[in-house]
């Protein structure tokens, strides 16, 4: 009576939970009715659930691979548009570079006003216009260093200098748009430079009062900087322009990005602003004309 009890206890207990839950995975059959026949018989009922169950997702993922599938052709097609655009800029470089246009003074402000948000009146216009006659003729692409530019443009410099004692005031101001650039076309001048004075005018790693203080010591017959240093030096006072015969713009070279000094919107702004304020009204003036490297 007790081991009936007993059997029928654990035939109970397990049981119950098959019919309980019948996708348990948890509870196994005692080890020693596994040969029970309804034990065998439901063992194939759980297999078959699980199987139901495995063919149920695997019917599922058809759809999500499909509904995967057109979320990933739409990014494709965004990306092959990316890549076209990519692709088609490229190619404009390329032509750029390898047929680099004679720099012309028409082009100068043409450029320059188109990159400006501010409405100019036709009199303002007719003020920022510039004619041939101020300009020196610009570098035809045979002059591969700005020492052979220069040269030409100012070949009277050996006669400039000693007569030139003003503080602050060079004779030739090169304007080119980063300071790496500076120190190359600075280096490059040498040869033109001669026993003449240099100053480089830039903001990067050299302060404003450091500048000021030489520029007011000094004699300096060439310098060479950016727009917004310069227009800061020559509103300080200390940078003076009244001496000034050449202005170069460094309008042709291109930068890593192969960007011209016109092409850097916040150096093409600032740019725009000292021909504008300081540099063109002297222009009109007839005492310095503008040259195009």
């Amino acid at each position: 009576g007790v081991s009936k009890m007993a059997d029928d206890l654990e035939d109970e207990w397990w049981l119950q939970d098959e019919e309980g839950d019948s996708t348990s995975d948890k509870v196994e059959p005692p080890l020693g009715n596994r040969d029970n026949t309804d034990n065998s018989v439901s063992k194939p009922s759980k297999l078959r659930v699980k199987k139901t169950k495995s063919k149920n997702i695997r019917r599922s993922k058809p759809v999500h691979k499909a509904a995967k599938r057109k979320h990933e052709d739409a990014a494709d097609s965004d990306g092959t548009k990316k890549k076209k655009r990519r692709r088609k800029k490229k190619k404009i470089s390329d032509q750029l570079t390898s047929e680099p246009p004679i720099p012309s003074p028409a082009d100068v402000m043409s450029i320059l006003l188109r990159g400006q948000k501010m409405e100019l009146t036709a009199v303002e216009m007719e003020e920022l216009s510039l004619a041939d006659k101020h300009f020196m003729s610009p570098n035809d692409l045979s002059h591969s260093s700005v020492s052979s530019y220069l040269k030409e443009v100012v070949p009277d410099w050996s006669t400039l200098l000693d007569p030139h004692q003003a503080k602050g005031s060079p004779l030739v101001l090169i304007v080119t748009g980063a300071a790496m650039r500076a120190v190359d076309l600075n280096r490059d001048a040498a040869t033109f430079r001669g026993k003449a004075r240099s100053i480089k005018l830039f903001a990067k790693h050299i302060k404003v009062q450091d500048q000021v203080a030489q520029l007011n010591k000094q004699v300096v017959h060439l310098a060479v900087g950016t727009p917004a240093r310069l227009a800061t030096l020559v509103e300080d006072g200390a940078l003076r322009l009244d001496h000034v015969r050449c202005v170069v713009l460094d309008w042709t070279h291109r930068d890593v990005k192969l960007r011209r000094l016109c092409d850097i919107p916040e150096v093409r702004g600032d740019l725009f602003q000292l021909l504008r304020k300081h540099l063109i009204p002297l222009a009109k003036q007839g005492s310095l004309k503008f040259g195009l490297f």
